[in-house]
């Protein structure tokens, strides 16, 4: 059962991870980036940053909603993350059961507006965060359990 879905530039974080897989019981994570799945280099870093323990995919997005009817049927906790918006969106648009996306963190960039203390979005990342929410998908700010959730606001 999918228990968390997160968007953060940054996939696996340390602490970040830790804390959140300790929080929704998760025992898989399912990291979808293109970038990060063709790469080897990438994903052996990813590898070493998981907790131990924990299964760890990462996969494209192609690859991702190919493999959602065999993700339905594991025992597992599982928590998704997604490294842009780009490919929440279109992932949310192809497999529509998500319901809620935790947005943890968006790097300030050239061409970002700040709407949370770590989300920086662009205007085509707002245009796919307006997407999701016009699909009635709740999308809340919150960097770790810890950390009070609130509702992301554009």
């Amino acid at each position: 059962m999918i228990k968390l879905v997160r968007l953060d530039y940054r996939l696996l974080h340390g602490q970040v991870v830790f804390a959140w897989t300790g929080y929704v019981g998760a025992q898989r994570i399912i990291i979808v980036d293109d970038e990060a799945a063709s790469d080897e280099l990438k994903k052996t870093a990813l590898s070493l940053s998981k907790p131990v323990g924990i299964r760890l995919n990462i996969f494209s997005l192609e690859t991702t909603l190919a493999k959602m009817p065999k993700v339905e049927t594991l025992n597992e906790n599982i928590m998704m993350i997604f490294g842009n918006t780009k490919t929440l969106r279109a992932f949310c648009e192809a497999y529509p059961k998500i319901k809620e996306i935790n947005y943890g963190a968006q790097a300030n960039r050239e061409g970002t507006k700040q709407y949370a203390s770590s989300i920086f979005l662009t205007e085509s990342e707002v245009e796919d965060t307006h997407r999701l929410s016009n699909m009635g998908i709740k999308l809340n700010v919150q960097q770790t359990p810890s950390h009070k959730s609130e509702t992301l606001a554009l």
